[in-house]
């Protein structure tokens, strides 16, 4: 228990110390602030213990508030039982019966929740970090940190909303009972990988049975109204003592098992492999596209390039999107194809059920909002951006001639003009179908819907065509090994998917909304163009 409680408290100390140093890097890089931090703000040891001991305090008045938040939720489903399910006033029950089917409610949850386990351990992998960072076995840390954050979850989870609502109902039974079901829950983690180590053929009967126990009769006394029979069967001296001989049983298997160290060994290499499987996946999503298509590509030297005038770095933007022209052909119907579908079938809706009440200004001009986020997910910006980089500018921008000022805003124009060409597709095609509603609604749009819609369109084509350049250009996120290295451009790339969506949802209407779109896309290109033609020669190069 001691080497356990130091390695808790070590483990705390060198996340909080880390987090400490990142927080007053941060603060020393801040303009006027940072001048007056000192440097030796990283070499006092004090201030780090007391900031260690601060969060233990409040990470663990945090972690029992969430416990007794968690168990009052029980509290809706004991009253949802009585108000839906009995049809009384849940205020009538009392808080002895009240507590007990809380605490069945809590329970099963946690069951739940905590059943999702077949024959693997479940291992942090800051534990295993830990670890390597400072020379300690990695089964060691692994086993240690098994035992308390057993300890720790049952203490703070069970442990003291248990005994608090044992009291104030005078049931007892409630917390012998309920901790018991609770320790049960977390040592299922433990028990299974074990027990089934030398049989796989276990590990399906044991989880069914698992469920059907834990779970499955719960709910099924729930529904059927009889939860009061089941309570007290749970919350009694019979109860008590199955639920405390499966946690003897469960404890049994984990202390008696042979074979730990295999089993261990076998979890840290699956959960290594799970994270790296899992960091070049988050790494591949920002050149998945351009790399896929590099696989596919065949090369074709003929047509385009043939009859091309471009000289310089254009013809090699030329030449590439030659031989591309295939592959983003074919997006490029994916994409109109699957709009045309929507729009098609969107159609045949309002000529069957259209009423003339959809077709209000507000109703009709609330599609604009929508248009922002179909147009996010059409774009051809992205798969541009990243075949751009896998196929050219990851060999390209090691020459000095390449990121001159002239030869960046001439590329980058050449590529912003074949982006536009292929998102203006879309964008046509939206508004071919939107001028099908002439031919399908009882009243159709007048004429200056189309006009704005036109506008937002076109505004739309620009910014989703301008955008992914100029981030690319300005922040060029990419290594030579593929990987992203800027936070800024990880940020803004997630950020944006959040954005169209948001703009979709808040439904948006009037022809304000439109209109602000085409003038704000005319001022970010106009600026941004500004800012590329200023800043590209120094951050378009590739990342060390």
């Amino acid at each position: 228990m001691r080497r356990l409680i130091q390695l808790y408290w070590f483990k705390h100390r060198v996340k909080t110390t880390s987090r400490l140093n990142g927080f007053f890097w941060f603060l020393r890089h801040l303009p006027w602030i940072g001048k007056k931090i000192s440097p030796r703000v990283f070499q006092l040891p004090g201030l780090k213990l007391a900031g260690a001991v601060i969060i233990a305090i409040a990470r663990l008045a945090m972690a029992i508030g969430f416990s007794l938040l968690v168990f009052l939720i029980g509290f809706l489903g004991s009253d949802l039982y009585f108000s839906n399910i009995l049809q009384t006033n849940p205020k009538h029950a009392g808080l002895f019966v009240a507590a007990m089917f809380a605490t069945l409610t809590w329970a099963t949850a946690l069951a739940l929740l905590r059943g999702f386990v077949l024959t693997d351990l479940s291992i942090e992998k800051e534990d295993l970090d830990l670890a390597d960072q400072f020379g300690i076995g990695r089964q060691d840390v692994v086993s240690e940190f098994a035992i308390g954050g057993t300890i720790s979850s049952w203490v703070t989870g069970a442990l003291i909303p248990l005994t608090l609502f044992a009291i104030l109902s005078r049931n007892p039974w409630l917390a012998i009972t309920g901790l018991g079901i609770s320790a049960l829950t977390l040592l299922w983690g433990e028990f299974l990988p074990r027990f089934t180590w030398h049989h796989q053929n276990r590990a399906w009967p044991s989880a069914i049975l698992y469920w059907l126990v834990m779970v499955v009769i719960p709910v099924l006394f729930f529904f059927t109204g009889r939860l009061i029979t089941l309570a007290h069967i749970v919350f009694s001296p019979i109860g008590a003592a199955i639920v405390w001989v499966l946690n003897a049983a469960f404890l049994y298997t984990w202390w008696q098992f042979k074979d730990t160290p295999a089993l261990l060994t076998e979890a840290i290499m699956t959960q290594l492999g799970a994270q790296a499987v899992l960091t070049k996946a988050k790494s591949n999503q920002y050149l998945d596209e351009g790399t896929t298509m590099q696989q596919k590509l065949t090369v074709n030297t003929t047509g385009e390039m043939v009859k091309t005038k471009t000289t310089g770095n254009n013809y090699l933007n030329t030449l590439l999107f030659a031989r591309y022209q295939k592959q983003l052909m074919r997006k490029f119907a994916i994409r109109a194809g699957m709009i045309a579908a929507v729009g098609i079938a969107g159609l045949l809706v309002i000529k069957i059920f259209g009423t003339t009440k959809n077709f209000t200004n507000d109703g009709i001009t609330s599609v604009y909002g929508l248009l922002f986020f179909v147009m996010f997910l059409a774009s051809f910006g992205r798969p541009i951006v990243q075949m751009l980089f896998v196929n050219c500018d990851s060999a390209m921008l090691y020459y000095p001639f390449y990121r001159q000022r002239q030869a960046i805003l001439k590329g980058f124009f050449y590529r912003f003009g074949r982006t536009a060409l292929l998102n203006s597709g879309i964008s046509a095609l939206i508004f071919v179908l939107f001028l099908g509603l002439y031919l399908v609604a009882p009243y159709p749009p007048n004429s200056t819907f189309y006009l704005v819609l036109a506008l937002e369109l076109v505004g739309l084509t620009l910014f989703f065509s301008f955008h992914e350049l100029f981030l690319y250009y300005l922040l060029q996120p990419f290594t030579d090994d593929m990987n992203v290295t800027s936070p800024v451009y990880k940020t803004i790339y997630g950020a944006m998917y959040w954005v169209s969506f948001g703009v979709m949802r808040a439904n948006l209407s009037g022809y304000g909304y439109a209109i602000a779109i085409g003038v704000i896309t005319l001022l970010y290109v106009a600026i941004g163009t500004a800012v590329i033609y200023q800043k590209a020669p120094q951050t378009f190069r590739v990342k060390s």
